[in-house]
C-alpha cells in the first residue's frame, strides 16, 4: 500500500501545468500598459520629432519596466530570416522602426492608471513599488557591472528591469476587461521564452542555475533590491553583500558604501513614486556616525566637468547604447573642455578614395583652412606612416626641424605655426579616421599630449564596442 501510494504522481500538478500554460498564452501577445509618466515623455517626443535623440527616448524607456518588455517583446516576435539575430539593446529598435514609427507606435499603448485607477488603488501601489524596486534592482547591477568592466551592460539593466515581471502582469490583472488564467507561476524563463526574448535575460535572472558570476551578481542586485524595500536587516542582505564583495574583490564595506549611495541617490534625486517610500527610510537605524552634509560646490566648479568624469562618460556611451556620433561627440568634448584644446578635427578616413577628409570640427572659425582639408593617403608622408597603425605625433619645437618636412601637401599651411598633436584612429584593426588637436598657434603641455593619447585610445575602444554590438544586431 505504500509503494502504491509512494508511486501514484500527485494529481494537482498536471492542472497547475496547464493553468500555466494557458497564462503564458494569455500574455504571449497581449498589449502591455505603459505609465502615465511614460506616456507623457513620448507625447513630449512626438512633438519634437526632427530633434529628439535616441538615448532621450532610450532613457525614458528604461524607466519604465513595463515598455521596456513589450518593445522586447515586440521586435523579437517579429517575422525575421533564419540569419536575423535577437534584439537586445533598445538602440537597436529605435534603428530598426526609427524614431518617427517608435514614438508614434508605443505612444498609443494604454497607461496603467487608466487600467487600475480609480477602482484597484492598492494595485496601483503595489505595481508602482514592483517598477520602483526593479529600477533600484537595475541601478545596483549597473554599478556591479562596471566594477567588473561588463562588456555588455545593456543586457545587465534590461535582464534588472525584467526580474518582476511576472508579479507586475498578476496586479494589472484586476483591470483587464477579460479575465486571466490562474497561475502561481514565478519562474522567468518560460514567460520570457513565450516573448521570445533573447536568452541572454532567462541566463542572468535564472536562479535555478547561476552559470557565471555574472549572473550570480545580477541575481545578488535584484534580490538586495527586493530585500531593502523592507530593511537592511532583512535575511540575506549580509550574504548578498558578502557575495558582490567575493565577486568584485572588494572588502564588504565598500560594497555596501555603494548601495548606500545608489538608495540615497534614488530617495533624493530619482524617486518620483510620492505613494510608496524609499528604501533609504531604513537608513537612520544604521548604528554609527553619520557624516555631516558637505557644503555644494562653487557654480563655478560645478559647471565645469573634469577630464576623469568626461572619460568615464565617453565610456559610459561606449559600453552602452551610444552611436557613432555620440561617441565621436563626446570625445571632441573631452579634448576641448578636459583638456583645452582650441582647434579639433577629425578626418573620416574614405576607403575607397584612400582619403582624409573633414568630418568634425571644433573651435576653427567659418575661412579657416582646416574646415575643408582633405590629406590624399596614397602619397608617402607623416599621416600616410600614422594610418598605419594607431599611433600619434606631437609636433613641436624641438622635432620641427625633423617632421615638418613629411607634412602633407596642404596641411603646414592649413595648420599654422606653433604646436599641434594627431593620432590615428582604429575600430578592432581597421583604420578609420584621424583626430588633429591644437592650441591655434600656441605651445602644448605634456599633460595635454598625453591625454589627447587617452581620449583617442578611449574612442577607438568604444568604437569597437559599438560595432560589436551593431554586428550582434544589438
Amino acid at each position: 500500500m505504500a509503494n502504491a501510494l509512494s508511486a501514484a504522481p500527485p494529481a494537482a500538478q498536471p492542472k497547475q501545468n496547464e493553468r500555466n500554460e494557458a497564462w503564458l498564452t494569455f500574455w504571449a501577445r497581449r498589449p502591455l500598459p505603459i505609465l502615465q509618466s511614460t506616456k507623457a515623455a513620448l507625447a513630449g517626443f512626438a512633438g519634437r520629432l526632427d530633434t529628439v535623440r535616441s538615448d532621450e527616448i532610450i532613457a525614458a524607456v528604461l524607466r519604465d519596466p513595463l515598455l521596456t518588455a513589450h518593445i522586447l517583446r515586440h521586435i523579437n516576435q517579429r517575422k525575421r530570416g533564419s540569419l536575423a539575430s535577437d534584439v537586445v539593446a533598445l538602440e537597436s529598435v529605435v534603428l530598426l522602426m526609427g524614431v518617427d514609427a517608435f514614438v508614434g507606435q508605443f505612444a498609443r499603448l494604454a497607461t496603467v492608471e487608466s487600467m487600475l485607477l480609480p477602482k484597484h488603488p492598492a494595485r496601483y501601489f503595489a505595481l508602482l513599488r514592483e517598477v520602483a524596486t526593479t529600477r533600484l534592482a537595475a541601478r545596483l547591477a549597473k554599478d556591479f557591472s562596471e566594477l567588473r568592466y561588463d562588456a555588455h551592460p545593456e543586457e545587465i539593466n534590461i535582464a534588472a528591469l525584467l526580474g518582476h515581471m511576472p508579479r507586475m502582469l498578476r496586479l494589472l490583472e484586476a483591470g483587464l476587461p477579460d479575465a486571466a488564467p490562474a497561475s502561481d507561476l514565478d519562474e522567468l524563463p518560460p514567460l520570457f521564452a513565450r516573448w521570445s526574448l533573447p536568452e541572454v535575460f532567462s541566463s542572468l535572472l535564472d536562479h535555478r542555475s547561476p552559470s557565471s558570476q555574472r549572473s550570480l551578481l545580477q541575481q545578488a542586485a535584484v534580490r538586495l533590491a527586493d530585500k531593502l524595500q523592507m530593511g537592511w536587516w532583512q535575511d540575506g542582505v549580509a550574504a548578498d553583500v558578502h557575495l558582490a564583495a567575493h565577486s568584485l574583490e572588494m572588502e564588504q564595506a565598500e560594497v555596501w558604501q555603494l548601495i548606500c549611495g545608489a538608495l540615497l541617490h534614488f530617495a533624493r534625486k530619482d524617486w518620483p513614486y510620492a505613494q510608496i517610500f524609499p528604501p533609504a527610510r531604513w537608513l537612520p537605524m544604521l548604528p554609527g556616525e553619520w557624516p555631516r552634509p558637505q557644503a555644494k560646490a562653487a557654480p563655478e566648479a560645478a559647471g565645469k566637468p573634469s577630464f576623469d568624469s568626461l572619460l568615464r562618460e565617453l565610456q559610459r556611451a561606449g559600453q552602452g547604447s551610444g552611436t557613432f556620433n555620440q561617441i565621436m561627440n563626446l570625445s571632441i568634448r573631452a579634448q576641448a573642455e578636459g583638456l583645452g584644446m582650441k582647434r579639433i578635427v577629425f578626418g573620416l578616413l574614405m576607403a575607397g578614395h584612400n582619403l582624409l577628409k573633414t568630418r568634425y570640427v571644433v573651435g576653427a572659425a567659418d575661412d579657416d583652412p582646416l574646415r575643408s582639408l582633405q590629406v590624399d593617403l596614397t602619397a608617402p608622408h607623416l599621416f600616410t606612416r600614422l594610418m598605419l597603425k594607431p599611433q600619434s605625433i606631437w609636433l613641436k619645437p624641438g622635432n620641427r626641424a625633423q617632421f615638418e618636412a613629411l607634412l602633407p601637401r596642404g596641411v603646414r599651411q592649413a595648420v599654422g605655426e606653433g604646436d599641434f598633436v594627431a593620432m590615428s584612429l582604429f575600430v578592432d584593426d581597421k583604420p578609420v579616421g584621424l583626430f588633429y588637436a591644437d592650441n591655434h598657434g600656441g605651445p602644448l603641455t605634456e599633460a595635454q599630449y598625453n591625454g589627447f593619447k587617452q581620449v583617442c585610445q578611449l574612442t577607438g575602444q568604444c568604437l569597437t564596442w559599438q560595432a560589436g554590438r551593431l554586428s550582434r544586431g544589438g
